[in-house]
């Protein structure tokens, strides 16, 4: 859909940065073996792919809000200010409209599963289910809503310990991290891409 192109580009770009640092991590392995500084690298990819994909999610969500408002097009749980409604040009209200849902939902995080399913329900019902089924379809991957949800959670829970925590493994009174290696950081990225191309579909599917 031309309406996503835009994001779709800015995202693949984003996630191909995750994958230079992986590719970092090559490098310095090779130049410094078992020097443990260099999953830094892994870190960063992690983190890289995680935030490219939250951002993704909030530039669809704003492109079909912005769509489907200039197209009378129903949506659900979309509440917009009356001054919004009553500017004085067409233009003027979309990019209002658009400007008004981008702010509601910048502080939001993307990668809770739970919040995934309540911005992707203002545009679709049962949106979990709907991506699951477009997986099998797409991919060949049969796996379903609630193991999605389940995976995703735990990117977004070891993407907050790196975020949050630097990484650190409470026990042994901080001073070690938690392990990460390379298939790992590879995994996610796989992942995260997967269900990020089926995001736009999804989300344009009409009640």
């Amino acid at each position: 859909m031309i309406r996503f192109e835009d994001a779709n580009t800015n995202f693949l770009h984003a996630m191909t940065r995750a994958r230079e640092m992986i590719n970092l991590f090559d490098a310095l392995s090779a130049l410094r073996p078992g020097n443990s500084a260099n999953d830094d690298a892994l870190r960063a990819a992690y983190f890289q792919a995680v935030s490219s994909f939250d951002f993704f999610a909030h530039e669809i969500a704003a492109v079909e809000a912005r769509y489907r408002f200039t197209s009378a097009i129903a949506t659900r749980k979309i509440h917009l200010p009356m001054e919004i409604l009553t500017a004085a040009s067409a233009a003027e209200r979309e990019t209002n409209a658009e400007n008004h849902i981008r702010t509601t939902n910048s502080y939001k995080a993307f990668v809770d599963p739970a919040k995934l399913a309540e911005l992707l329900s203002c545009y679709c019902e049962e949106p979990w289910n709907k991506i699951s089924q477009r997986l099998s379809a797409t991919h060949g991957v049969t796996v379903s809503a609630d193991e999605l949800k389940a995976q995703l959670k735990s990117i977004w829970q070891r993407r907050n310990k790196i975020a949050h925590e630097a990484d650190i493994n409470p026990a042994l009174a901080g001073v070690s991290l938690w392990p990460i290696d390379k298939e790992e950081a590879e995994s996610t990225i796989n992942f995260l891409t997967k269900l990020a191309t089926e995001l736009p579909a999804v989300v344009a599917t009409l009640f």
